[in-house]
């Protein structure tokens, strides 16, 4: 009995191995805010326009930066408990969303480097996927005028679950989706919600140090300090 418990530990192991090195990369899912595009100018300006409507003082830049990467109303929240005025977070997040409805893409691009990334992932047939914590629409409207739809085999946001990263359920979604294997893909992400989502969907996880947020509660696999640093860890 216990010969054939560790031979059938030996024969998992040695399958993981034989998999993990002979299939290339089936699926890549990248965050979008500080991962894909530097969309930090048009969310700073739209959020001090709200503020302005206000009177409220607009935090500093690296202040606000630090706030990104779990949805615009926790983006809000964590504005006001600064200036301790958190009593108008209703009114200012509603003023906020139209405005960024209106101008999320007024500044918005790829990061350099990054069309080059999804074109060689492209070419060599991988599987790509956009998860973001913002919400879907403003998701949607930023993919499009970017003309990046046909890279991508799902695009989803924070509210397309009724979970969202760190969360792994928008992931394993589309690794389900797609019947790859997590060992396979990558989650590439610059905050702890990005790793944490793809640890927990099984994946390998790269972490942009060029976005938004540093690691405090992950660590990720890989680093990169640009974009094209990812084609190094993706065959």
């Amino acid at each position: 009995m216990i010969k054939n418990n560790l031979y059938n530990i030996l024969y998992l192991i040695i399958n993981k191995i034989y998999w993990s090195y002979t299939i290339n990369t089936q699926l890549v899912i990248f965050d979008l805010d500080g991962t894909l595009c530097d969309t930090f100018d048009d969310i700073y300006l739209s959020l001090k326009h709200s503020l302005d409507n206000f009177n409220v003082f607009t935090p500093s830049l690296n202040e606000v930066k630090s706030f990104i990467g779990d949805g615009l109303a926790l983006l809000i929240e964590r504005t006001l408990n600064v200036t301790n005025q958190a009593y108008l977070k209703n009114d200012i997040l509603a003023s906020f969303m139209q405005y960024y409805k209106e101008h999320c893409t007024d500044s918005t691009l790829l990061f350099p480097g990054m069309e080059n990334v999804l074109k060689e992932l492209y070419k060599k047939n991988v599987y790509m996927a956009v998860v973001s914590n913002k919400a879907y629409h403003l998701v949607d409207i930023i993919i499009k005028e970017l003309d990046l739809y046909d890279y991508f085999k799902f695009v989803y946001g924070g509210d397309s679950f009724d979970e969202k990263k760190p969360s792994a359920k928008p992931l394993l979604n589309i690794i389900n989706s797609l019947s790859v294997i997590p060992d396979n893909s990558f989650m590439i992400g610059d905050s702890d919600n990005d790793v944490l989502a793809g640890a927990a969907a099984g994946m390998k996880t790269i972490y942009c140090s060029y976005g938004y947020s540093p690691l405090k509660k992950s660590t990720s696999d890989y680093i990169v300090d640009n974009p094209l640093d990812i084609l190094n860890f993706i065959r």
